[in-house]
């Protein structure tokens, strides 16, 4: 019983080491980061035809969307599907279940809204 207490509090104390040593993911990436200008210059080049957001007017996750895309100067057209039916059958025929869902330069991102993806879509 002794070796197997011994071992588990090994087990745990490696764990809780390797835990601690490793950066978080966050710091991994903030190299890749890009800064605002960064961000603004490539929002520049972005027209509204080319960035379609289909949303709902209860969507929370939609607001933030188009708030991070506001806060950096992106151009986008939103087809809001409580307003227009017509947003929601093109939705549908996307095959899309969640909102925000995302038609950037012809690339459909996945359900909802990735500022990494987004970005990767516009190049």
């Amino acid at each position: 019983m002794r070796p197997l207490i011994l071992l588990s509090v090994l087990a745990v104390a490696l764990y809780f080491g390797w835990k601690n040593a490793t950066p978080p993911a966050s710091s991994l990436t903030a190299a890749a980061t890009p800064t605002l200008e960064e961000l603004q210059a490539v929002a520049a080049t972005v027209r509204a035809d080319e960035v379609v957001m289909y949303s709902t007017t209860e969507c929370v996750y939609c607001n933030q969307a188009k708030g991070w895309l506001r806060q950096y100067g992106f151009a986008f057209t939103e087809c809001n599907m409580s307003i227009e039916p017509r947003c929601e059958t093109e939705f549908r025929a996307y095959g899309a279940t969640g909102t925000p869902f995302l038609i950037v330069r012809g690339h459909q991102m996945k359900e909802g809204f990735d500022s990494e993806e987004f970005l990767t879509a516009l190049r």
